[in-house]
């Protein structure tokens, strides 16, 4: 649902996938709800899994470039801690030895901890 329920200002939005081919036109253009405060869709599919994005198009501008900030969210800046395990086996040797930790921020790449 859009942000107080209100429609998205000269916006159209469409639901894009495998199961359109990602194609933009009125097949895939879904339509604000009043009532419900929310856009809607009915598309037939057959049984299966669909993996699918809500996009937003300038609706004076067909040609412009699908954008997902408003429908699906931006977190570019998302920020994550990953630790790296670094093993070693010796040609002979019949197990891994663990040699060395680190921990890795993903915003600002430096190590954190240890």
């Amino acid at each position: 649902m859009p942000k107080g329920n209100q429609p998205f200002p000269d916006k159209k939005v469409f639901v894009v996938g495998e199961m359109n081919k990602y194609n933009l036109d009125d097949s895939s253009a879904m339509t604000y709800n009043a009532d419900k405060g929310a856009y809607e869709k009915t598309l037939y599919l057959k049984q299966g899994y669909y993996s699918y994005a809500y996009v937003t198009r300038d609706a004076q501008n067909p040609n412009s470039i699908a954008m997902t900030e408003l429908t699906e969210g931006d977190y570019w800046e998302t920020e994550n801690d990953y630790t790296v395990l670094i093993y070693y086996r010796s040609l002979s040797g019949r197990h891994d030895e663990l040699i060395g930790v680190s921990s890795i921020n993903s915003l600002n790449s430096r190590r954190v901890g240890f």
